[in-house]
C-alpha cells in the first residue's frame, strides 16, 4: 500500500524530547552492562565498593591454580618425600 506521509524534521528544541528519550536508552544500557560485571567480580570473590560516583576494590584474591596447589601439597606431604628419599638411595 502506498501511504499518503508528510515527515517534517524541526531543528533546534522541537527534538529535545526524543533526543533525551535516546540517551537515556543508552545510559540504561550501560546500567545493565555494569550490573552484569557487578556481578561477574561477586561470583569471583572480588569486592567492589562504590561511594557517590566512585568505586575503589575493597580486596581481591588470587587463588593459585590447580597444578600449582598440588606442588604446594606435595611439598608438605612426608610420604612423598620418603619415597623420594628411597629413590634417591636406590640410584
Amino acid at each position: 500500500k502506498d501511504y499518503d506521509t508528510n515527515i517534517q524534521y524541526h531543528p533546534g528544541k522541537a527534538n529535545v524530547v526524543a533526543d533525551a528519550l535516546s540517551k537515556k536508552s543508552g545510559i540504561i544500557a550501560g546500567i545493565k552492562v555494569e550490573k552484569e560485571i557487578i556481578r561477574d567480580l561477586e561470583r569471583l570473590d572480588i569486592k567492589l565498593y562504590v561511594h557517590g560516583q566512585h568505586g575503589y576494590w575493597a580486596s581481591l584474591r588470587v587463588k593459585l591454580d590447580l597444578i600449582s596447589q598440588i606442588k604446594e601439597a606435595q611439598k608438605e606431604d612426608s610420604e612423598i618425600w620418603t619415597i623420594v628419599e628411597n629413590l634417591a638411595e636406590q640410584t
